[in-house]
């Protein structure tokens, strides 16, 4: 089961791992950088609920997560070498799995924007996949989507990819 979500999710991902076009969006003060991914942004099919009709558009996203210090090795102050671990540090070394970039598929809607994680993909410095998700919900109705509040990070990434797909239909 776990293997089918991976490959689902990473098929929903797809584009965004073919994706050149990453272009930033902002930066939080921890340092983790947010992009939307230029030509991921397309018109979507996907059905939502509602009393209005929606028009919804589907964009990739990555968070790319500062670089971490590895907990595991640690410096005992006498002569600069590290100290030897113990067992069950180094089982809590390996739990603790550093995530390089997670890669995310939004369905956003422009009309209020509101947005809906579709899946994502976790990633540690090496590529691997570490963790992956995507939704399994048949039906979405407008309570599925969370809107966003001005002035935050989710509200950045929502109003570049309205409005670069919004440019996109203009020079079409």
């Amino acid at each position: 089961m776990k293997r089918l979500s991976v490959l689902l999710a990473g098929s929903a991902l797809a584009v965004s791992a073919n994706a050149v076009n990453w272009s930033k969006v902002s930066e939080s003060p921890t340092g983790t950088i947010f992009s939307v991914d230029l030509n991921s942004i397309e018109s979507s099919d996907i059905s939502v609920i509602d009393k209005k009709p929606m028009d919804n558009i589907t964009v990739s996203i990555r968070r790319t997560y500062p670089t971490q210090k590895n907990s595991a090795q640690k410096n005992d102050g006498k002569d600069g070498a590290a100290t030897k671990e113990t067992k069950a540090t180094k089982d809590k070394a390996s739990q603790d799995i550093t995530l390089h970039h997670s890669d995310q598929q939004l369905l956003i809607s422009c009309k209020d924007a509101s947005y809906y994680k579709r899946a994502y993909v976790d990633y540690g410095a090496d590529d691997k996949v570490i963790k992956s998700w995507q939704s399994e919900k048949p039906i979405l109705t407008t309570k599925d989507f969370v809107v966003t509040t001005p002035k935050t990070i989710g509200r950045l990434i929502v109003d570049q990819a309205c409005k670069s797909y919004q440019d996109g239909q203009k020079s079409v």
